[in-house]
């Protein structure tokens, strides 16, 4: 993720070895979604439909207790990054990790993801891994910031209006590797 230890300061956790650099790339929405909420069987559940399914997903990566500072990096209502107006070393809250162990997949930063954003997109997209290639002039991101409150910093919340030639201290990158 880059954005998590001070504004303005690019952190990477480690860089490609040659040969395998064509592994990773950015998540799709639906890839980085179910790394924050987890699957039906992550959770516990045993889904039969896509229903079922649904109720038993997250709303929160580490469950269902109320967001607080114990579990993102978030504005706390004495200002954003619990009080601290900035990022915070990632892994920093542990209390906050998804059901894949993940850090930080709510609060910190955004994170880009490879789909372009579309409002609408998913009201006729496919239902497995979907993902919008139509270009279009913002990519989405996940994850929300460490200034929102309590209410943005659910797995579902999606954003966009940042071109992808931005950055700043509130936007970062996560990437994944296939295997």
């Amino acid at each position: 993720m880059i954005g998590g230890a001070a504004p303005g300061r690019n952190r990477l956790g480690g860089r490609p070895q040659p040969g395998n650099a064509s592994k990773y790339d950015l998540p799709t929405e639906a890839q980085w979604e179910m790394a924050a909420r987890g699957t039906c069987e992550k959770n516990g559940k045993a889904a039969t439909d896509d229903a079922g399914c649904k109720a038993a997903m997250r709303t929160y990566p580490w469950g269902e207790a109320v967001a607080s500072c114990t579990y993102a990096v978030m504005s706390n209502g004495n200002g954003g990054g619990c009080g601290t107006n900035t990022t915070a070393v990632v892994g920093s809250k542990l209390a906050g990790d998804s059901p894949y162990g993940v850090h930080d997949m709510s609060g910190n930063v955004w994170e880009w993801v490879r789909d372009w954003y579309s409002g609408n997109y998913y009201g006729s997209s496919p239902g497995s891994d979907p993902l919008n290639s139509a270009a279009g002039t913002t990519r989405a991101f996940r994850g929300e910031f460490f200034n929102n409150f309590k209410d943005f910093v659910r797995g579902s919340v999606r954003g966009a209006g940042y071109p992808p030639d931005s950055g700043g201290h509130l936007i970062g990158l996560r990437c994944y590797r296939s295997f």
